[in-house]
């Protein structure tokens, strides 16, 4: 018994058996999910895909939505578009054996991230903790399914995870070529999903502090990492200014995403002018104009109506942190706030980048507009904190027994 015991300890303690049970699950939820709904849940409203089409036809990087004139566009980030590119290149464009391959490469990336969320719980939290937080990641029907989406949010959280994994490494290293990786890291995040490039300077900020405290200097290596960063985005802010004639460092979307939480009769996420639905006043105007024209109508509803805003803003942080309200995320979001309070006071600096990831990669959704999906790239930092609070709990109820029992005695 004692020998099975261990086994079983040592199996789900091992990032090899959390990889390969996370990677079942997802390729499982695939199954059963693209026969019959290939081209309605994956291809057919997908902006990337659209836009990987339009590069395959020699339209180059543009048309984002079915129906529009075929013209530039900036309203994706360029990894996982031309990654579809890719895709559809050796496989077909819209083929279902590509989708295959591109929702089972997120199926891969979602699997390596529950092996990094073990080795960030279990360095910083403990074994308990990273354990835990794997294991529901792995195996949560929920996160499976979230995690095959024709999107960018499964390699989103997986570079988040691996900056969060990187952080402590660069806190104790003098090795340049770690501060090299984590910049380059951090510009790949941000040509992903843009909204990561908020909180990696905070990482910098972090790491700079980290090592004034312990009164090293390592300016020159954080700089070279921030330059790195820079480097790897310039080329794509170049083209966005040679195509558009101005400053579009790497998306050009803000404008219709906040006209999209905030203009008069706001009911829902799709209002009959977004372009999926009417594509015709983004053909008028054409992108640039388009993004012009939305952001200006939102800005002068927020001006007109700033208890309104102020309202909304509040509905999109309940709905970041509680969507799908059906599920179990408000119950987990409590715990990873109850998790970072516990965290910021028992381990101090160490707990404070994911406090960080918490607290700003949300911000731009609370003033604009929320999907439960989008909180995909931080809810491996929600299920650490989440498992870290439990953890906690269960020590406590544990220490508690353990202090009655001398009492109990005593008075038997």
């Amino acid at each position: 018994m004692g020998s099975f015991v261990r086994i079983l300890v040592s199996a789900v303690r091992s990032p090899r058996v959390v990889f390969l049970v996370a990677l079942t699950a997802r390729l499982w939820v695939l199954s059963q999910l693209l026969p019959a709904n290939a081209w309605r849940d994956f291809y057919q409203y997908n902006e990337p895909a659209h836009i990987a089409w339009s590069v395959l036809s020699g339209s180059g990087y543009s048309s984002p939505w079915a129906n529009t004139r075929v013209m530039p566009t900036a309203q994706q980030p360029p990894v996982y578009p031309y990654l579809l590119a890719g895709i559809f290149k050796a496989a077909g464009v819209y083929s279902y054996r590509s989708l295959w391959i591109a929702v089972g490469l997120n199926a891969v990336f979602s699997a390596f991230t529950a092996v990094v969320i073990l080795k960030i719980g279990k360095r910083t939290f403990g074994a308990s903790t990273g354990v835990l937080a794997a294991w529901i990641w792995a195996c949560w029907i929920y996160e499976a399914v979230v995690s095959i989406r024709l999107w960018e949010s499964s390699l989103s959280a997986l570079l988040l995870a691996m900056g969060l994994l990187l952080l402590p490494e660069l806190a104790a290293s003098i090795r340049p070529w770690l501060w090299l990786i984590f910049g380059a890291l951090a510009g790949v995040a941000a040509l992903t999903n843009t909204t990561l490039l908020s909180v990696f300077p905070f990482f910098w900020l972090w790491l700079w502090i980290s090592h004034r405290r312990r009164g090293l200097s390592r300016g020159r290596w954080l700089a070279a990492s921030v330059i790195v960063c820079v480097l790897v985005i310039l080329p794509w802010t170049i083209r966005n200014h040679t195509t558009f004639h101005r400053l579009v460092p790497i998306r050009d979307n803000f404008g219709l995403e906040l006209w999209l939480g905030n203009h008069e009769g706001v009911t829902h996420v799709f209002d009959r002018d977004f372009p999926i639905l009417d594509p015709s006043e983004y053909n008028r105007l054409g992108e640039i104009r388009f993004m012009e024209e939305k952001r200006n109508i939102a800005l002068q509803f927020i001006g007109r109506n700033p208890g309104m805003f102020l309202r909304l803003s509040t509905r999109h942080f309940v709905q970041f942190w509680s969507a799908p309200e059906e599920s179990a995320w408000l119950a987990l979001s409590v715990l990873s706030w109850v998790g970072m309070v516990l965290a910021l006071r028992r381990k101090g600096l160490d707990a404070v980048p994911y406090a960080l990831a918490m607290l700003i990669f949300p911000l731009v959704y609370y003033i604009t507009h929320v999907f439960s999906t989008y909180r995909h790239p931080i809810e491996p930092v929600i299920l650490v904190l989440a498992a870290y609070a439990m953890v906690s709990a269960v020590d406590l109820a544990d220490d508690q027994l353990v202090r009655t029992r001398p009492i109990s005695r005593t008075r038997v």
